[in-house]
């Protein structure tokens, strides 16, 4: 019996989910952002700009997708923040361009996060819980929180600027309440200098369409990356397995144990992990020379 959450079948696009334009506090245009991005390799992008709704569908191109989006922030005592990335299809999305969300900021309609999780799925939307390690959260402030697609494991603007950009141990902490989320990678970009790009997704699609990607991410068929690539994960017969570019670690993660390959040459394209059985899910990190990291999603064994 095969698990597995990337799709078997599909082509991989990469995109990022999370960014800023000068409707907010970018310092560039959504068309400069947009172009930037393509010029890149990207195939998709959101332009999430603080309490600013962006749809910007005019920037589509044949070989380049734009996802409407915002990201909406909750202050907390202690200095601490929710940041909460929206993002949706252009189809259903029910936000206007542009809106700022006046009216919202005058009662209790987002006054929490789970309200604005709330908020973006009555209007089309899903939820992306960001930089939780730089907002300066505890885990069990939200690690119960219901109805994220995921959260940020990493977001390069926080690691690059401040060195608090990687939550991976956030991340465990929702898995271990047995949370069923996903991990992402993003750019939180505020400009195009050479450091900005740095936090990505690879989704494997069916199709490359708006609606294709976000099936898949809504099906987990992507992982999260700094940098380096993955081919493949699933589980096969009690055997974890992955593929990957040639890297230095790789690291398969349950609850309870853990399994470590590692190359001093930096050349593994490959691991295998035997399982107990009993494990509640696995997902691997890699890692290589320069110290950039991909996740893959948590496979889960056995539902509950």
């Amino acid at each position: 019996m095969e698990k597995r959450t990337l799709y078997a079948e599909g082509e991989f696009k990469k995109g990022n989910l999370h960014t800023h334009s000068t409707r907010s506090d970018g310092e560039h245009t959504p068309a400069e952002i947009a172009e930037h991005y393509r010029s890149k390799g990207y195939d998709f992008l959101a332009i999430t700009d603080h309490w600013v709704y962006g749809t910007h569908q005019e920037l589509n191109r044949e070989d380049f997708l734009m996802f409407p989006g915002t990201e909406l922030d909750i202050e907390l005592p202690g200095r601490k923040d929710h940041h909460l990335v929206g993002f949706g299809l252009p189809e259903t999305n029910t936000i206007p361009d542009n809106y700022t969300f006046e009216d919202e900021r005058k009662d209790i309609t987002l006054s929490t996060a789970e309200r604005i999780i709330e908020y973006f799925g009555q209007h089309g939307n899903v939820t992306l819980y960001g930089h939780p390690y730089w907002s300066k959260v505890d885990s069990s402030e939200i690690k119960y929180l219901q109805g994220l697609i995921g959260m940020e494991i990493y977001n390069h603007g926080s690691e690059f600027w401040g060195n608090n950009g990687n939550s991976e141990t956030y991340f465990d902490h929702f898995l271990f309440v047995r949370n069923r989320i996903y991990c992402f990678a993003t750019d939180d970009a505020h400009d195009l200098t050479e450091h900005s790009l740095g936090g990505f997704i690879m989704v494997k699609t069916k199709e490359f369409t708006h609606k294709g990607i976000m099936q898949a991410i809504i099906d987990g068929s992507f992982y999260a990356s700094s940098g380096p690539l993955i081919h493949d994960f699933y589980v096969k017969d009690g055997v974890a397995k992955v593929t990957c570019a040639p890297c230095e670690r790789i690291y398969f993660q349950t609850p309870h144990r853990g399994g470590q390959f590692f190359s001093e040459t930096g050349d593994l394209t490959e691991g295998e992990f035997v399982l107990n059985g009993d494990e509640e899910y696995v997902r691997v990190t890699i890692c290589d020379e320069k110290g950039r990291k991909a996740w893959t999603q948590p496979i889960w064994l056995w539902l509950f």
